[in-house]
């Protein structure tokens, strides 16, 4: 006999449940019904995306009637959101006869935590010491993130740093290692550490005298400068401080000098391309030979 559906469109498949709002990490099961008036030529039911596990059968509905189904089954995913899920029937009601096709679909609604949560730096090159610099948080998230808060690293411990997307802090010399976390009603998600790379003239300029102690006339001393500087330190420049007069006796990162009472006050100087920074006055204590 003839199979047919009156007049002659086959039904809307069902899907079941109809909606999809889930948390990730759930595991879902869509069923896909359709009726199969014709046991030799059921409809075959195609899902639009193979998100998992696929279960057909042909089952038999409380009038009687046969219902073709599949069952997808899957784990919600955050990469599942917004996506149109459609299972569609397809009918061969006779041989020879051209197929019709029915679709029904639904979009899925997966809430999950922030993620992808990054930092974003302006300007992001190395930047002047003392420059204002604006750092943003963003993630993707549903439902939206409703809280950003910043971090500094400090030795072991976490200094909150600021609440909120966008946060402006003062470059300053101390290299400060800073990471956000935003929140939503479901959880949390951290950004990787940033950095900023701040720009400034020699800092902390010392002087180290070797051997350190009291010290026989003529014994060779070595001096070193050292100082904290971004870029690195291009020029030491070593003076002797006569009075009001500077006299120079050397230059180099380190110099070596026959101990003399001669010598004096003396003082580092240490230059790159933003500026310079000196030392405290230091002296080499001398010890006289006497015969």
């Amino acid at each position: 006999s003839k199979c047919t559906f009156p007049p002659d469109v086959p039904p809307t498949p069902t899907l079941t449940p109809s909606t999809l709002k889930v948390e990730e990490g759930t595991s879902v099961s869509l069923k896909c019904s359709a009726p199969a008036p014709c046991l030799s030529h059921p409809p075959a039911l195609i899902w639009s995306s193979s998100l998992g596990h696929i279960q057909e059968s042909l089952q038999e509905d409380l009038d009687r009637t046969k219902v073709q189904t599949s069952v997808l089954t899957f784990t919600a995913s955050h990469l599942h959101h917004r996506l149109e899920i459609s299972c569609t029937a397809v009918y061969n009601i006779q041989d020879g006869s051209p197929k019709s096709s029915v679709s029904t679909s639904l979009t899925a609604d997966i809430s999950y935590p922030p993620k992808n949560t990054t930092v974003s730096v302006r300007p992001s090159g190395p930047v002047p010491e003392n420059s204002r610099v604006t750092l943003t948080c963003s993630s993707t998230a549903n439902p939206a993130v409703r809280s950003y808060t910043w971090y500094r690293a400090d030795g072991d411990q976490e200094v909150v740093m600021g609440t909120g997307k966008v946060l402006d802090i003062t470059a300053s010399d101390v290299s400060a290692t800073f990471s956000c976390k935003a929140e939503n009603d479901v959880g949390a998600g951290r950004s990787n550490t940033r950095k900023i790379e701040v720009q400034y003239s020699p800092k902390h300029t010392t002087v180290s005298v070797s051997p350190s102690g009291p010290v026989p006339e003529d014994t060779d001393v070595t001096l070193t400068c050292s100082s904290t500087a971004n870029p690195a330190v291009k020029n030491y420049t070593w003076y002797r401080a006569d009075g009001g007069l500077e006299t120079l006796i050397g230059t180099g990162h380190v110099l070596n000098i026959k101990a003399s009472k001669v010598i004096g006050p003396f003082f580092c100087q240490a230059e790159n391309v933003l500026g310079a920074g000196r030392s405290n006055i230091s002296e080499i204590d001398v010890q006289c030979m006497y015969q």
